[in-house]
């Protein structure tokens, strides 16, 4: 059996007498020739598929919501020895460098387990002005990076039909409540009727709730055999968004275009029009009394008029002084006719 002392040789090694003496022994001029390789060896080259490099699955777009936290991963196969560091776009600044965080902004921050090859920049109570694009980028030489949008969004809930809704009596309300741009569904919505949450075991009876949750969360409130004490204002309000409100309107035979909702137009009263209108023919039938069936018509007279004007200016004015003698109604007939006319032009306007 070989003699294990010696490296596995037998006997003992020119020159020493032991292994021991061989490691702590200087070798002469000629002993380091014979134990120098004869052939140069080239120098050590690092495998490619040993450099650190981006695992491709990793999210390149981030939606968080606004308020809560946001988490942007970087994954890294074959680090070794080498840093990773997150960098915002927005401003070039250098936000953590391996576990240390590089900004006086608390809310940011570089997470890593040393089981997992994943490096997380987390930043809490994510804001607009948060949106954009950040890097990660390996210490390699050239640097390596890999780029991570960020979207921070705002949940919205909207009431579709609002602001105004008619629905006849002894009919079903159907209110339906959308929320979008929410990273996650609500937890749950809560409907509201003049600011009281409603409750679905009343003793009212006919009221249910029906929520489908997804990309964008949608909620029914179906009240059945809808009655006048139904009427009002109805609020959806989820977890996670704004409140959206509609006003919910119970006719009993009326007629919705008769209501007023707001909106802007003739701003008459159709009691005033009527009596102005009266008031117009009542003076029109005076006058018609009054003035001989000779008299000419106005309509006449200005064509006369704007024939000769030059010739009978003077003709003209005592016509028009005799006309008012013989009725002094004219000029109030006239005044009405003319506040009737711009009601109208005020209406169309």
């Amino acid at each position: 059996m070989s003699d294990m002392t010696n490296g596995g040789v037998q006997g003992p090694i020119e020159g020493y007498n032991s292994l021991d003496d061989l490691l702590t022994t200087t070798p002469t001029a000629g002993q380091a020739a014979m134990l120098l390789p004869t052939a140069p060896t080239a120098a050590y080259t690092h495998p490619k598929w040993m450099e650190p490099y981006f695992d491709p699955s990793t999210p390149r777009n981030v939606t968080a919501l606004m308020g809560k936290s946001a988490y942007l991963s970087c994954r890294v196969r074959n680090l070794a020895n080498k840093t990773v560091s997150w960098i915002r776009h927005r401003d070039i600044h250098i936000l953590t460098v391996g576990s240390y965080t590089y900004t006086s902004d608390q809310r940011f921050q570089a997470t890593h387990h040393q089981d997992t090859e994943d490096w997380t920049l987390q930043i809490k109570w994510a804001q607009k002005r948060d949106a954009g694009m950040y890097e990660c980028q390996i210490s390699t030489q050239p640097v390596r990076s890999y780029f991570v949008r960020l979207n921070v969004v705002v949940p919205t809930a909207t009431i579709l039909g609002g602001p105004d809704l008619h629905v006849d009596k002894g009919s079903t309300i159907n209110l339906t409540c959308t929320v979008k741009f929410s990273p996650e569904p609500p937890a749950y919505i809560f409907w509201y009727h003049h600011e009281e949450v409603i409750n679905y075991d009343s003793s009212r009876g006919g009221v249910s709730v029906i929520t489908e949750k997804g990309d964008v969360t949608t909620s029914f409130l179906l009240i059945q055999n809808a009655d006048l004490a139904d009427s009002g204002k109805y609020s959806c309000a989820p977890s996670n968004a704004d409140v959206a409100s509609v006003r919910v309107h119970v006719l009993n035979g009326e007629h919705p275009e008769a209501m007023q909702t707001g909106s802007s137009g003739c701003q008459y009263n159709w009691l005033t029009i009527v009596l102005l209108l009266g008031l117009v023919l009542c003076y029109s039938r005076q006058c018609s009394a009054i003035l001989p069936a000779s008299l000419p018509s106005s309509s006449t007279t200005g064509t006369q008029m704007a024939a000769s004007e030059s010739d009978t200016a003077s003709a003209a004015t005592t016509e028009t002084a005799t006309t008012r003698k013989r009725c002094p109604a004219v000029k109030s007939c006239r005044q009405a006719c003319s506040g009737q006319v711009l009601a109208k032009r005020s209406c169309h306007r």
